[in-house]
């Protein structure tokens, strides 16, 4: 990290949640130019908000619809996944596939923003957040910056390779125990326990900058699954 970097991440330190909206506001014109400015804040926003996330039923029974949906669209996938391969080693098996030498199954599963009603209008928590901005940019930042899915991008080389199908990713014999108490603030254990939290979910939960707040307002999850046929000319 360069000093200038250093210099400002300090900086963002000190400021509060709705300065540090207004200076992403400011940062998403150039997203790619202002890459780690933007993560630095998002960053910084969401350990605010992680500090006065309330527990309130209504707020629990959110997180718990989201883990629920992720589960569900994580199946859905996996299911389409697997019949795309099986229908693709069925065009191989009959030499149907010339001149195409390779093949691979993509599945993509994200959280997006197509507009307002990609948000969920839930009541004033007080917080000052304008979380349909913040929906917005959260959604560009992964979508320039990384690969199409931010909570699921996967592919299966199948030529002359080993068989495997799409599954969810286990946790010590357990594929929807992926929760961790860090997660969730001061929701109770017995409650949180409930959820069914699987690898994607718990990718969204840990691993992107959004915040509970945002997580229960989500209404807008793109899942998609392709076939590429691969050729490389000599």
């Amino acid at each position: 990290m360069s000093k200038k970097d250093y210099a400002f991440r300090e900086e963002i330190e000190k400021l509060g949640l709705s300065e540090v909206e207004r200076l992403l506001v400011e940062l998403r014109d150039d997203m790619r130019g202002n890459h780690d400015k933007i993560d630095a804040c998002l960053h910084r926003r969401k350990y605010l908000l992680r500090d006065i996330f309330e527990n309130t039923p209504e707020n629990v029974e959110g997180l718990r619809r989201m883990a629920l949906l992720i589960r569900e669209r994580v199946a859905m996938l996996h299911a389409k996944g697997n019949e795309l391969c099986e229908q693709m080693y069925e065009v191989w098996g009959k030499g149907e596939n010339t001149p195409f030498t390779d093949f691979y199954v993509e599945l993509v599963l994200r959280i997006c923003f197509n507009d307002e009603d990609s948000v969920l209008r839930l009541g004033d928590d007080a917080s000052g957040s304008d979380y349909v901005a913040m929906a917005e940019i959260l959604s560009d930042f992964y979508d320039e910056r990384y690969f199409p899915g931010n909570l699921m991008s996967s592919s299966e080389m199948h030529y002359g390779g080993e068989r495997e199908a799409f599954a969810f990713f286990d946790c010590d014999g357990k594929v929807d125990d992926w929760g961790e108490q860090c997660f969730f603030g001061e929701i109770p254990e017995s409650q949180w326990r409930t959820f069914p939290i699987v690898y994607e979910f718990h990718i969204l939960l840990d691993d992107t900058h959004y915040a509970l707040q945002d997580i229960i307002r989500i209404n807008d999850v793109w899942s998609e699954a392709k076939v590429v046929w691969q050729h490389i000319a000599r």
